[in-house]
């Protein structure tokens, strides 16, 4: 009988005290959301680079940044779709360019892949409709 009593005050005692870690969990979480994430000064957002004019290497505007392709396995962004121009700005084809192809500028517009105009040209077009 001691120890029906004993457990049920157990039980009672932790019942009580559910709410008092409940809130201070939901507390702690609202202060963290308030205070928010700072994004690393040197990580560039996806919009910072769409649409960023492309440049070979020869230094030949090329045409653009399109759309950036995620690997959803790691969370890292594996390629830069390009949007390759003609002469007259009318698009040829759009390709795929892995990341560690690019040099990107802090505070540029300005992006360029490591490939000639020749070599962007020569690469097979992807099938990309946005």
């Amino acid at each position: 009988m001691f120890r029906k009593a004993l457990l049920t005050a157990a039980a009672l005692t932790a019942l009580a005290a559910a709410p008092v870690a409940l809130q201070a969990q939901t507390t702690s979480t609202t202060q963290n959301a308030t205070r928010g994430v700072q994004i690393d000064a040197s990580h560039l957002r996806a919009k910072q680079l769409m649409d960023r004019d492309v440049y070979s290497t020869d230094n030949v505007e090329i045409g653009e940044i399109e759309d950036l392709i995620v690997d959803p396995a790691n969370g890292r962004v594996v390629n830069a779709i390009i949007e390759i121009e003609t002469r007259l700005g009318f698009t040829s084809k759009y390709v795929a360019v892995p990341m560690n192809q690019l040099k990107l500028t802090p505070g540029e517009r300005r992006v360029t892949v490591n490939m000639t105009r020749d070599q962007l040209r020569e690469l097979p077009g992807v099938n990309y409709n946005d």
